[in-house]
């Protein structure tokens, strides 16, 4: 949404950067459902494109009122994160989901190619008719775990892309199991640095980043 790709300064070096941090949650809300959607079916979640609205810095003041360091001016924002600006890759790399780097499909060895085409799934408001067809297959909006493995498990595309992965998933069979996972996709999170806040001076001045 345009809104939340807007920069306000901030009110003084080191505040918490709220608007920042809204467009995270935004963001991490979909990541979360592609990690559980991309385990369910058993397949490698090609890591999407995140964008970040204030710089991460590396020390107390470091980031001052722009939301931009003092010797990055020309930085835009919002600009696309590095992985290790809101992931930690040391947790990403033991963890059960399996992935790949973002560009993973436009590299020299994988744009293009065949063995990488793509099949859409469109999300079908509940209730409603809806049909396979050129522009893609068709899901249920909020499929439980079962009805998503049972509709997607077997299509033999190399690449699905989901036009809204969000509605993808409803539900977990077990409540368990959901819990569960969503505490594994949260240990993958790692923090923005660096407020002056009171509220996270136990925290080393990091403001963590959390699963909706």
């Amino acid at each position: 949404p345009a809104a939340l790709l807007e920069v306000p300064r901030l009110g003084a070096i080191g505040e918490v950067p709220l608007h920042h941090l809204r467009l995270m949650q935004w963001q991490l809300r979909r990541l979360r459902s592609a990690l559980f959607v991309s385990r369910l079916l058993r397949r490698a979640l090609v890591l999407p494109p995140t964008l970040c609205s204030c710089e991460l810095g590396f020390f107390t003041r470091h980031v001052h009122e722009a939301c931009r360091a003092p010797d990055h001016p020309t930085l835009p924002l919002p600009y696309l994160c590095p992985i290790d600006h809101y992931l930690s890759p040391a947790a990403l790399a033991d963890s059960p989901f399996a992935h790949r780097e973002r560009g993973f499909l436009e590299g020299k060895r994988t744009a293009g190619a065949e063995q990488w085409r793509r099949q859409v799934v469109l999300p079908c408001p509940a209730g409603a008719s809806c049909f396979d067809g050129s522009e893609g297959l068709a899901l249920a909006t909020g499929a439980s775990e079962a009805e998503l493995v049972r509709r997607l498990g077997r299509v033999d595309a190399p690449v699905l892309h989901f036009a809204d992965i969000e509605a993808a998933l409803g539900r977990f069979e077990s409540s368990a199991k959901g819990a569960e996972w969503h505490e594994q996709a949260q240990e993958l999170l790692d923090a923005y640095c660096c407020t002056t806040h009171p509220n996270f001076m136990k925290r080393g001045q990091t403001v963590p980043y959390i699963l909706p």
